[in-house]
């Protein structure tokens, strides 16, 4: 799993954080944009919570423009998440392709 810490914009309150990253385990991108109490840090609320179910998103540019109103967006930010999909793998990407090309085989009979 990868995971990028942003740099919230500055019209952004101060108590806002946001992440994304590659959930390979899930097969997925995601971004987490959420506010916290500023002396606890305890969770106030999920401004943006995309990418935590399995297949969810495919597209690292979707988790980036999710992330987009609240923090600087690195240049390089997309080509870092497609390295860490490539890298980290998918989990369920061989299983998919056997199944598919099971289930053609059996259409075929």
């Amino acid at each position: 799993m990868s995971v990028y810490s942003l740099r919230r914009l500055d019209h952004v309150p101060r108590s806002t954080r946001g992440i994304v990253g590659w959930d390979a385990q899930l097969a997925t991108f995601y971004t987490q944009v959420w506010q916290v109490a500023r002396r606890d840090g305890a969770l106030i609320r999920n401004l943006v919570a995309a990418g935590i179910h399995p297949y969810e998103i495919d597209d690292p540019a979707a988790v980036v423009d999710l992330a987009r109103p609240y923090a600087h967006i690195p240049e390089d930010l997309h080509e870092r998440l497609a390295a860490d999909r490539l890298t980290e793998g998918d989990p369920t990407e061989g299983r998919l392709r056997d199944a598919l090309v099971k289930r053609r085989a059996a259409a075929v009979r």
